[in-house]
C-alpha cells in the first residue's frame, strides 16, 4: 500500500482510489484535496462543472451494475489490476414526516443510500489490495434520530451495520473498513434541511457551521498507514453535537 499523505515521486508510487459521489459536496472536496497524492477515479451520476485537475471522472449510477462495470473497465484500461482504497460518499436525502412520505420516495432513499452502497462495494471491493482501505459515509442523523428523517436515518444506519460486518470479513486481508458520520453540513444534499442549521450549531461544542474541509482530515486518517489497526469503527464529525 502507498503512503497516503506523502509526496509521491513517481506515478508508480501513487495509490489508486475510487471515490463515489465525487462531483459535488464532500466528495468533490475530497477529490480536489487528494488529487496528486492518489490516482483518483470518481464515479457519479452527474459530472462536475469544474473537474479537479488530474482526476478521472466517470458517469454512473451506483445502484446499477453499469457503474461497477464502467469503473472496472476504466481501471483496467489504465493498467490498474488492483486499487488501494474506496471512499464511498454517494447518497441522497429525503426528509419529511414518514407517515406522509410516499412509499416510492423512501424506497428510493434505501435504494441509493443502502442498496447502492452494497451494490458498489460488492462490485469493486475484490479489486482492493491486501492492506487497503474502505471508507464509507453515513450520517450523524443515525444517532440523533430527529423527526422527519426516518427513511434517511434508516438507510444510513444500514451503512454502519454493513461496515462493521464487512470489516470482520476483510480483516484477514488487513483491509480496514470504517465509517465517517457527518453532522449537518450545507451541501447540495442537505439543502432541504438548511433552515435547521442554526439550531444544529447551538447543540455543538464547537459552535460554527460545518464545512466540507472538516471531513478531509478524518478521511485522510482512515486512508493512512496510521489507521491500519482501526477497523469497523464510526467516527462522528459534527463539532461535538453528539458526544459519546
Amino acid at each position: 500500500m502507498p503512503t497516503p499523505g506523502g509526496n509521491a515521486a513517481t506515478a508508480s508510487t501513487v495509490g489508486s482510489l475510487v471515490l463515489t459521489g465525487g462531483s459535488s459536496g464532500i466528495g468533490a472536496g475530497l477529490a480536489s484535496d487528494l488529487a496528486g497524492e492518489w490516482d483518483i477515479t470518481v464515479v457519479d451520476r452527474d459530472l462536475p462543472e469544474t473537474p479537479a485537475p488530474g482526476v478521472t471522472y466517470l458517469q454512473g449510477d451506483i445502484t446499477t451494475d453499469d457503474a461497477v462495470d464502467t469503473v472496472r473497465k476504466s481501471l483496467t484500461e489504465n493498467g490498474r489490476a488492483t486499487i488501494d482504497g474506496i471512499v464511498h460518499c454517494a447518497g441522497i436525502g429525503a426528509f419529511g414526516p414518514f407517515m406522509e412520505m410516499p412509499k416510492s420516495e423512501w424506497e428510493r432513499v434505501l435504494l441509493v443510500n443502502l442498496h447502492g452502497t452494497l451494490n458498489f462495494v460488492q462490485g469493486v471491493a475484490d479489486m482492493v489490495a491486501d492492506g487497503g482501505r474502505i471508507v464509507l459515509f453515513s450520517s450523524g442523523t443515525v444517532f440523533k434520530a430527529p423527526a422527519s428523517a426516518a427513511a434517511y436515518a434508516a438507510s444510513k444506519a444500514g451503512v454502519i451495520g454493513f461496515a462493521r460486518s464487512l470489516a470482520a470479513e476483510l480483516g484477514a486481508r488487513n483491509i480496514t473498513v470504517n465509517v465517517i458520520a457527518p453532522g449537518l453540513v450545507l451541501t447540495p444534499l442537505s439543502t432541504a434541511i438548511a433552515a435547521g442549521e442554526e439550531a444544529n450549531i447551538s447543540t455543538r461544542a464547537i459552535k460554527r457551521p460545518a464545512t466540507v474541509e472538516d471531513f478531509i482530515g478524518p478521511t485522510r486518517f482512515f486512508l493512512s498507514p496510521g489507521s491500519s489497526f482501526v477497523t469497523g469503527q464510526t467516527l462522528v464529525v459534527d463539532g461535538g453535537s453528539i458526544r459519546r
